[in-house]
């Protein structure tokens, strides 16, 4: 059981180097998951390691993660989704707007630019809610996926200190 911090000691150190990954203890080294290399002790030196993506798929018993590996290209694609709706939202408008712009009675061509207006000023919202909606979910799973990660990474280590 440790003691209390009571101001006469230094306090725990905090990793000072900005590769240092949020929450590593330097004493067990960083999980290369996150980017950082791994000391003795952690849990890819001592065998683990990352499975490939087509093993990961057929992982049954779902040990093995892909969501914090993909879900940058998911945000990525996420954003290329929402801005090819925003380009199909002022394609519409200008449509709307040659439709309603045609004169039924006379047969004469026009265009109203109302809806080619209200696309360009307000059809970037939903796209920007996609967004949002994309990025809580994303971080929600990879918060869930590290969780999980460190809740094992914690177990193993208690395990082994038996």
């Amino acid at each position: 059981m440790t003691q209390p911090y009571n101001g006469n000691e230094s306090p725990a150190p905090i990793p000072s180097s900005p590769d240092s990954a949020y929450g590593s203890d330097p004493a067990y080294g960083t999980d290369p998951a996150y980017g950082s290399q791994s000391a003795a002790g952690s849990p890819a030196a001592a065998g683990h390691h990352e499975a490939g993506f087509f093993r990961a798929m057929f992982d049954f018993s779902f040990t093995h993660f892909i969501t914090v590996r993909f879900s940058s290209f998911i945000y990525v694609l996420a954003f290329v989704v929402a801005a090819l709706y925003w380009v199909v939202q002022v394609i519409t408008g200008v449509l709307m707007g040659l439709a309603l712009g045609a004169d039924v009675w006379t047969g004469e061509q026009g265009f109203n630019a109302v809806p080619l207006i209200f696309a360009i000023l307000f059809g970037w919202i939903p796209s920007v809610i996609l967004l949002i909606a994309m990025r809580l979910g994303l971080e929600f799973a990879v918060a869930t996926v590290r969780t999980a990660q460190n809740t094992k990474r914690i177990a193993d280590a208690t395990e082994a200190g038996r």
